[in-house]
């Protein structure tokens, strides 16, 4: 493993934790400042535009300016807008600092990404992208743990500050990796007529299974603090915990995904999970234990998550290097974008009351499954590629 990447992954430890902190409390925050639904989910709406606008011109700069000074320039941005976003502000000035926290956290997965492609080999890939999201994971589960035992101890807003004042500790590896070697001087960032065949056929699949379980995934995982306070009145504490556990299993198998790969075949273990998630999705509609329904939030985030380092080693091996930040930045728009949609109908579906999740959840459920079809067209199409083979070395 070289230096470069051990230092990207040191950024993700810091930023995952930090990050972590944060999410797992602001919501509950602004529930406790007196904000209805509505507003939580357009709050949430918000950050995710940004997260699609921004981070789609963050991938586009990266791949012309430099995938390092681009990180550099959010992780001091991002940390300042969130802790602004913690003081007393009108909902308009709320919705525009969500909207640019969103844009600069979004630097965390599109440029990095990239990075991580172009310091690994074909050989050290697949690993590289499960060790990366197995950190980003485990040092998720750190960082819900302690952000919600320290919002019952210390407060929400001070938890709130002091994760994002740490958040700046990111800069250290930042700062010691080496200058970008590609850089590109394209007039049309968004030419892809040199794409052969194959290549613009996964970037056009990866980009629609991108949307379809986003939209799934929007209308509920980002207010999971939310449904176990609605669903089963946890306190911050108990909420930290409950999604601690969902991470570790994810941070284990994510860092193990390569090995999963090459035992299982990545493409078919990715369409496999994939299915699996489908009537555990289904089944939050109607459980009402909170042990039961801990578990079986854990197994889906599993499922669903083990798959994205297999998936993204695979896609971006079957790219051009010079293209990666912005493809990836316009997979984030895709994303993004529709999770943004279905955040802002959470508060429509839920309302005020609990049982709109049951219908929240099966809505949940039918994109789920169309994002699983789209799993079975690249499995059948680049599974036995020569690339993808390589990647796994089998």
């Amino acid at each position: 493993m070289n230096k470069d990447v051990r230092y990207l992954l040191s950024y993700t430890a810091i930023t995952g934790t930090t990050v972590a902190m944060f999410r797992v409390l602001f919501n509950l925050f602004l529930r406790d400042a007196g904000y209805s639904n509505s507003v939580i989910g357009s709050t949430q709406s918000a950050a995710l535009w940004g997260t699609a606008i921004i981070g789609l011109l963050m991938g586009i700069l990266a791949d012309n300016l430099g995938r390092k000074r681009m990180m550099i320039y959010t992780t001091v941005l991002m940390p300042l807008v969130a802790i602004m976003m913690t003081f007393n502000v009108s909902v308009p000035v709320l919705l525009t600092l969500s909207f640019f926290r969103g844009g600069f956290a979004a630097a965390r997965y599109t440029i990095v990404l990239a990075a991580f492609t172009t310091s690994t080999d074909s050989k050290s890939r697949a690993k590289a992208f499960g060790a990366n999201f197995g950190l980003m994971m485990g040092s998720g589960v750190f960082g819900n743990f302690i952000g919600g035992l320290l919002g019952d101890i210390i407060g929400l807003r001070i938890t709130l500050i002091l994760s994002m004042i740490v958040t700046f500790a990111a800069l250290i590896p930042l700062f010691k990796l080496e200058p970008d070697k590609i850089k590109t001087e394209r007039v049309n960032p968004f030419d892809f007529s040199g794409f052969d065949k194959q290549q613009k056929k996964i970037m056009v699949l990866f980009f629609i299974s991108t949307a379809t379980v986003g939209f799934g995934a929007g209308l509920f995982i980002h207010f999971g603090n939310l449904i176990f306070k609605d669903l089963f009145g946890m306190t911050p504490t108990g909420i930290g915990i409950a999604l601690s556990i969902a991470q570790l299993g994810t941070a284990l198998g994510s860092t193990f995904s390569h090995k999963l790969g090459k035992t299982f075949g990545p493409l078919k273990f990715v369409l496999t999970m994939q299915i699996l998630v489908i009537p555990l999705i289904l089944s939050f509609a109607f459980i009402r234990d909170p042990y039961a329904f801990t578990v079986v939030y854990a197994l889906r985030f599993v499922f669903m998550n083990t798959t994205v380092p297999i998936m993204n080693s695979v896609v971006f091996s079957h790219l051009p290097s010079d293209k990666l930040s912005t493809i990836s930045g316009m997979n984030g728009f895709l994303n993004n974008s529709v999770r943004a949609v279905a955040a802002m109908l959470f508060g429509v579906i839920v309302g005020a009351s609990i049982s709109g999740y049951t219908t929240l959840f099966i809505l949940s459920t039918v994109f789920y499954a169309a994002s699983a079809f789209i799993a079975f067209l690249i499995y059948k199409s680049y599974e036995n590629l020569e690339t993808t083979k390589d990647l796994f070395d089998r």
